[in-house]
């Protein structure tokens, strides 16, 4: 197994670790199974280096000392990155369904909140003024996202729609709501919350923006003469914005 696949793989696994910031409201019993979880993880990843090493030095004495030695190290550290991926799924585990606890106790849940979770009908203009929970929380389900998280992000963006509908952040957890479906290749889903945004919150700075990836995606669709529809409405109705000038190049490739 090569360098480059053991870093595919200690990726995998770092993106299933969760911070210790998002676990400090916990109790203490809590705390220290996370805390477990992490120290046998951390010792997994240092038996991992140090297999990955002694495997290289073995390579490169491959002809005196034949394959078998080689292959039986190779074997051992492909276990130890197996036991290493399931530490970070079980702490992951672990953090997802305490957060899915806390949503079913009423509180809210920066990692989750089911697909289908309720929303506001017409959040109203929004307003620079509410909680100061509604930065910290966006954070959390931003850096979840950051993540490769899509999941979690998508509840944890719907929660924050729930429970600030109104806060200057709604109309940015609203187009990431929409990203996580886009970057998911759920199209459909992706279209349908980039236009609920353009309805709830048009004189956003997002509103161009999901104007302009609704725009990308029914090209890529084969839907040109609606493409170009998205585009020109950009043009005409946010002519300064950052997405105008990528508009007009995308509706004059598309023949409009």
């Amino acid at each position: 197994m090569s360098r480059a696949a053991v870093a595919v793989l200690l990726g995998v696994a770092a993106a299933a670790c969760a911070s210790r910031a998002d676990v400090e409201e916990m109790g203490d019993a809590l705390r220290e199974d996370i805390r477990a979880l992490e120290e046998g993880q951390r010792l997994l990843l240092d038996r991992v280096e140090g297999s990955l090493n002694s495997l290289e030095t073995s390579s490169e004495r491959r002809d005196a000392t034949g394959r078998g030695e080689l292959e039986r190290r190779t074997s051992r550290l492909e276990g130890l990155i197996e036991q290493l991926i399931l530490h970070a799924t079980q702490n992951n585990q672990l953090l997802a369904d305490i957060y899915e606890n806390q949503r079913l106790a009423g509180a809210p849940s920066p990692m989750g909140g089911a697909t289908g979770s309720p929303r506001p009908a017409d959040p109203g203009p929004v307003s620079t003024s509410g909680s100061e929970e509604a930065p910290q929380f966006y954070g959390m389900a931003l850096d979840t996202y950051n993540q490769g998280l899509l999941e979690s992000a998508r509840g944890a963006f719907r929660d924050f729609m729930v429970q600030w509908p109104r806060h200057e952040l709604a109309p940015d957890a609203q187009y990431m709501l929409a990203r996580t479906f886009e970057d998911d290749e759920d199209l459909g889903n992706a279209l349908e919350e980039y236009r609920r945004l353009t309805e709830l919150y048009p004189n956003s700075d997002r509103a161009p923006a999901a104007l302009y990836r609704r725009g990308v995606i029914e090209a890529e669709r084969g839907n040109t003469a609606l493409a170009r529809q998205l585009f020109t409405q950009i043009e005409s109705g946010y002519p300064n914005s950052l997405e105008a000038p990528a508009a007009s190049r995308e509706r004059e490739r598309l023949g409009g």
